[in-house]
């Protein structure tokens, strides 16, 4: 698993609530901080607003209660008709449970996973219910916090900052500020950023905080008021961070030296990197922040070949569009003599800036021999590097103006595999009869709502059409995600020999407790559990798991809970990772 900015707790942690269905405490005290600068101090508490008991003419009292706080730990941004989730969806969810579960969504490479979080993280929806917790309001705001966390570990950069500006004050912490800061620097509003360091400083101590108003001061160019930042921090003894002071001083000496290292990459750090015109290091691309990524991806500051590493995972984990991958892709300039190399001779591409090429290739021209060659050559390493599905929202749009008629099948069933990953069914349709094999077929019939109508022959032969050693195992992938998704076992009797046989494929189960509150919540039709839990179940290494038994039950969850649309989406990606 990777490290990403909060990490998992560990199994027996969310087991353990499970198992004793109890509401987890506040969250453990942290070290005091360092005090860098004026805390303000709290104003005296305000006199009661409830007014006395007033008396009616006839002596009678009327009496006044103050209201009961509102809680705000699940107000979002989207309603069912912005593809949110019902108001009532946390309906018989305990908070105890959806607290413990909530560290554990991590990014992913699976669009439909990415979906579910996000709608799930930013749906308007009434919370779930505190459940005999001590303080409902301390409750509630951890709840909040960790929502909030959340949506900026999944790199949801637009929504976060739209859903903590609806936050009135009083609910927004120490954590959620922070938040709103990096999320600032994400979306390249520096002077946002800076502005709200500068109006938040005083309410808050330590060293976070203090660098972060020493970054703002060395992107000002203010570098002696950022030196005197830093020495303050070291008579404090603050703990060293010298990736931090080396960004300050690449960007105050306007070298030529380039960053080894970035283990800490977040979107201030990246903006720092940015300003100081520095390449990003490749190995910093695979622990960084989502959000820090999407925002260097868009940092028309930095030269598009530079960004073309960071944008590409950007958009496998969902916090890129497509078409902005598909847009820096042709932003890279090539010499003509590159482009004509190209075209006499495609090959596998090795780097994004070949992919790019590639692309340059694919989108446009005469010449659809070319064209469908650099497509087929993309697709394949897409499959080869585990992000065909994110990436066919790229690739489809260069198909729109390549003829079908006479198209050859293999390409066709390249062609219907990109429209069904991107979502266009309807698009996919010519292509996928052009193919004319059962496997593309099969694909279109699992990507259509409803229950797919098997015909005898079609299941067996697409497990059976990459060849003998991959037969059984897609066999039992095939029967797991078919009848999931409603079909009749009975039906598939000519796929069951080869799906009895297949060996299992690798994988770690949930621990137990997971596994039953999945199953429980989707009995009972509790839409938001059986979401959350869902996505912990089915996301496996930063991507959609390839062990069928999980696949399974993840279809069937959420086709129980009425998302039949998620169901066939999940069952297509599962489809497609298998190579089918």
């Amino acid at each position: 698993m990777l490290s990403w900015r909060i990490d998992r707790p560990t199994t027996p942690q969310l087991a353990a609530w499970l198992v004793a269905a109890t509401v987890l405490g506040a969250a453990p005290a942290t070290a005091q901080p360092i005090q860098l600068t004026p805390s303000l101090t709290p104003p005296p508490a305000a006199p009661s607003s409830v007014a006395p008991p007033q008396s009616l003419e006839g002596g009678d009292q009327i009496q006044v209660s103050p209201l009961q706080p509102v809680d705000t730990s699940w107000t979002g941004l989207l309603g069912p008709d912005k593809g949110g989730f019902p108001h009532d969806m946390w309906n018989g969810a305990n908070r105890g449970f959806v607290v413990a579960a909530l560290p554990q969504l991590q990014p992913a490479t699976s669009p439909e996973l990415t979906s579910l979080a996000r709608r799930l993280l930013l749906s308007n929806a009434a919370a779930p219910a505190p459940a005999g917790t001590a303080n409902d309001a301390a409750a509630g705001a951890r709840l909040l916090a960790e929502r909030i966390d959340r949506i900026y570990a999944l790199g949801f950069v637009r929504d976060g900052l739209a859903l903590i500006e609806s936050l009135p004050d009083t609910a927004v912490t120490d954590a959620i500020d922070r938040d709103r800061i990096e999320l600032r620097f994400a979306s390249n509003d520096t002077t946002g950023a800076c502005n709200d360091v500068t109006a938040r400083i005083d309410r808050y101590a330590g060293a976070w905080w203090a660098r972060a108003l020493i970054a703002c001061q060395a992107l000002a160019g203010d570098f002696g008021k950022a030196s005197l930042g830093q020495g303050l921090l070291a008579d404090q003894k603050a703990p060293a961070d010298p990736e931090f002071d080396a960004l300050i001083q690449l960007l105050s000496e306007h070298g030529a030296a380039r960053v080894a290292r970035l283990g800490d990459p977040t979107p201030l750090r990246m903006t720092l990197l940015a300003a100081a015109k520095r390449p990003l290091p490749v190995e910093a691309i695979a622990v960084a922040d989502p959000a820090a990524l999407a925002g260097y991806a868009g940092n028309d500051s930095v030269p598009a070949d530079d960004r073309l590493a960071a944008a590409e995972r950007a958009e496998a984990l969902g916090v890129l569009p497509p078409p902005a991958l598909a847009a820096l892709y042709g932003a890279i300039n090539f010499k003509p003599e590159e482009l004509e190399r190209a075209r006499r001779s495609i090959r596998p591409p090795t780097t994004p800036r070949d992919r790019a090429l590639l692309y340059t290739l694919a989108k446009s021209g005469t010449d659809f021999a070319v064209r469908m060659a650099a497509i087929e050559a993309l697709a394949a390493e897409a499959e080869k590097r585990g992000v065909f599905v994110p990436e066919a929202g790229v690739l489809a749009p260069t198909l729109a103006d390549i003829p079908v008629a006479g198209a050859d099948p293999k390409f066709a069933g390249v062609a219907a595999r990109i429209l069904l990953a991107a979502g266009g069914t309807d698009a996919a349709k010519p292509w996928v009869s052009a193919a004319c094999d059962k496997a593309t077929l099969l694909l279109s019939l699992i990507a259509t709502p409803g229950v797919p109508r098997i015909e005898a022959g079609i299941a067996r032969d697409a497990a059976a059409a990459a060849g003998d050693a991959a037969a059984g195992p897609r066999a039992g992938l095939l029967y797991v995600v078919l009848t999931a998704l409603g079909v009749d076992p009975a039906t598939l009797a000519d796929l069951t020999p080869s799906a009895l046989t297949a060996p299992a494929t690798p994988g770690a189960l949930p621990n137990a407790a997971l596994w039953d509150e999945q199953a429980r919540a989707a009995n009972n039709a509790q839409l938001g559990s059986t979401v959350l839990a869902t996505i912990l179940i089915a996301e496996s290494d930063g991507r959609l798991t390839s062990e069928s038994l999980l696949l399974g039950r993840a279809i069937a969850g959420l086709r129980a809970v009425g998302l039949d649309g998620d169901a066939h989406a999940l069952a297509l990606e599962a489809a497609l990772d298998a190579g089918i």
